[in-house]
């Protein structure tokens, strides 16, 4: 192995990718705008399943499209990102955002009604699932939603960003089965879930949070 290989091995992936988002926000947020049929639906679930004007965060916002829509359905919404270029297009949307880590947010214990994180447990490793779900688990109320949309897969690795050569993200693809076996784990009560293929296969997840 050389010492290039060692470096590029000892990259943290989830610096690397929030530089990576930083680079591309205001690209990312314009292919973005328009979720598919199959998230927009699913948004809908999710938000008719948490009390109106009830607070909810958005983890992993990105530039706020979801926040923005949840806000406009009458909900108190912050959006949580890594990135400081997504968080200032999220305010600039309306939206609160803050600079935090979707594996352990910020938030008082048991203070959400709702949590919704899509596109964005994708790039935490695999090896943080357990805890981050856990995490998650906290932050919710008894009682209190999640609505997830990552993608399904078996693999874990690099992926270099389209047209911008050097510039790389960190993708881990869950296992269905086995990400909905950690959720009952980490105290979730899964009420609906599914599969949406587009330019990947996107697994869908509305949960509840029970006591353990």
């Amino acid at each position: 192995m050389t010492k290039h290989d060692i470096i590029r091995k000892m990259e943290d992936p989830t610096s690397t990718t929030t530089a990576a988002y930083d680079h591309i926000a205001s690209d990312y947020a314009a292919r973005t705008e328009h979720p598919d049929d199959a998230l927009q639906a699913f948004r809908r679930r999710f938000a008719e399943a948490v009390p109106a004007g009830a607070t909810v965060a958005d983890l992993g916002c990105g530039p706020g499209r979801d926040a923005a829509w949840l806000r406009e359905r009458g909900l108190r919404v912050v959006g949580v990102d890594r990135s400081a270029a997504m968080a200032r297009l999220a305010a600039a949307r309306g939206v609160p955002a803050v600079l935090g880590d979707l594996r352990r947010p910020s938030v008082a214990p048991g203070s959400l009604a709702g949590l919704w994180s899509a596109a964005a447990l994708l790039h935490v490793p695999a090896a943080d699932t357990e805890a981050t779900l856990h995490a998650w688990w906290t932050a919710l109320r008894p009682g209190g939603v999640l609505g997830l949309s990552t993608s399904a897969g078996d693999t874990e690795g690099w992926e270099e960003l389209p047209r911008d050569t050097g510039r790389r993200r960190w993708f881990a693809h869950r296992d269905p089965g086995t990400l909905l076996r950690l959720l009952g784990a980490a105290g979730f009560e899964t009420v609906e879930h599914g599969l949406n293929r587009a330019e990947r296969t996107w697994l869908s997840v509305l949960a509840t949070r029970r006591e353990v």
